[in-house]
């Protein structure tokens, strides 16, 4: 009953307010009871510009001559003498570091007396042959004559065999004396280690007086120092993976050292790995890439740390707008005819022949106070602003903040722009410096002269 009985009177209530409506209209037929019209959304606004946009992918990275040369000991020997220091240049054949070269010496020496020993049993096995030969010469005279057996001429014939082989054997034992020699004289002259290229010592891990002893499978062995060509300098990068694709050999790349951040450097890519790898303790894959740099410059030096941002597309005289304007919005909330522009875009562009996305990137003009949605397709992009191929033309304005603002807006939004007097007070309100308007300010200042005045 209750229920019935309020239904009735709500029913009633809404007659009521139609008919007082319709009964207390204007003259131009506008009720004057009406719901409150929707406030207008603050809004910030531009309008496109051309100009250079760049996009460019940054890297951290270390610099490092391109040329390096690490050296190390060979054999295990005392080191001697060692004329070079750290930062020293050298020329390739300089001496960097002398070993003790007694005991190879003497191996050397032992070497030629095997050598020169070989030759004499060679000659001694020689003339053995020439004796074994007459024999069997006489052998086979005296076989003919039958002034000797037949046992006997063949016992002849195998002390010659037996002598060629003797003479073949001590052939191949002098052949592996000799390679032993040249193999000691090596070892004799690994002991004076001289530069291999034109460079500076940029590293030094030895000292006179250490015995050095050279690399296995297991063991790199000892390094004396590193020598490293200043003339040719690169700096070794690490590439993000979402941005490898659009890294290439051959772009311009912009080098800022740790030490000066503020004046770049001009760069070249040099290579590009073709495989990623993964730092250890972090889950991002990076690909290597190897960027040269101007070496004239005084203030690139091997081990820097620097910053590389290289450029991968640029865009002459483009359209531009500031990159918080392109927002994205479901189909759903869009009106029909922009999904029918951006579906003849997408049938269009090879590249957007796929299944249509949930989102579309779109910018919201200004049209009579109210906020319209454009499709919008955008190219390359930098930190400040987006390119935009299609969908606005120069003389549009379009809504560029504030996020709340944008995030609120839909086709149809009532705005009312911001004026920058407006901004920088509700800036300052929210730093908390309110800046005191000029009549307060002038009562301050008359007060303060009227304290100032005699008694």
């Amino acid at each position: 009953m209750k229920t019935a009985l309020g239904t009735v009177l709500l029913v009633a209530a809404l007659a009521g307010l139609y008919y007082l409506n319709d009964a207390t209209r204007s003259e131009d037929g506008a009720g004057v009871l009406h719901v409150a019209d929707e406030l207008p959304i603050d809004v910030e606004v531009a309008a496109p510009r051309q100009r250079d946009i760049v996009r460019v992918v940054q890297a951290p990275g270390e610099v490092e001559a391109i040329s390096k040369v690490e050296i190390s000991a060979e054999v295990v020997a005392k080191i001697l003498e060692m004329p070079v220091e750290e930062g020293d240049r050298v020329k390739k054949g300089d001496l960097l570091c002398r070993l003790d070269d007694v005991d190879f010496r003497a191996r050397v020496a032992s070497a030629e007396a095997g050598v020169a020993r070989l030759k004499a049993t060679i000659t001694q096995a020689n003339a053995d042959l020439e004796k074994a030969r007459r024999d069997v010469r006489r052998q086979v005279r005296l076989s003919e004559v039958e002034a000797t057996s037949e046992l006997e001429l063949a016992d002849y014939h195998t002390i010659l065999v037996r002598a060629r082989a003797s003479v073949e054997i001590r052939r191949q034992e002098l052949i592996e004396s000799e390679e032993r020699l040249k193999s000691v004289r090596k070892d004799l002259q690994k002991t004076i280690i001289t530069s291999p290229i034109d460079g500076v010592v940029s590293l030094r891990f030895a000292k006179e007086g250490e015995v050095v002893v050279m690399g296995t499978m297991n063991n790199p062995g000892t390094r004396i120092m590193i020598i490293s060509d200043l003339s040719k300098m690169q700096v070794r990068c690490r590439v993000d993976e979402s941005d490898a694709s659009l890294v290439r050999p051959g772009q311009v790349a912009l080098v800022y050292l740790q030490s000066d951040t503020q004046e770049s450097i001009i760069g070249q890519v040099l290579r590009v790995a073709t495989q990623g790898t993964k730092p250890p303790g972090r889950d991002v894959v990076t690909f290597e890439t190897l960027v040269l740099v101007d070496a004239d410059e005084l203030r690139v030096k091997p081990g820097m740390t620097a910053n590389v941002e290289i450029e991968v597309a640029r865009s002459e005289n483009a359209l531009t707008i500031p990159v918080q304007a392109v927002v994205h919005r479901k189909r759903r909330d869009l009106p029909e005819a922009l999904l029918e522009q951006a579906e003849k875009f997408r049938s269009k562009d090879s590249t957007h022949r796929r299944r249509a996305a949930e989102y579309l990137k779109i910018v919201f003009c200004i049209e009579e106070d109210v906020a319209r949605p454009r499709f919008v397709v955008t190219g390359i992009s930098d930190e400040i602003g987006v390119e935009i191929v299609s969908g606005m033309t120069p003389g549009q304005k379009i809504v560029v903040g504030p996020y709340r603002s944008l995030d609120q807006l839909k086709d149809g939004s009532r705005i009312k722009v911001e004026e920058e007097d407006d901004k920088k007070e509700k800036e300052a309100q929210e730093d908390g410096d309110v800046p005191q308007s000029a009549s307060t300010s002038e009562t301050q200042t008359a007060s303060n002269k009227k304290v100032e005045e005699p008694s």
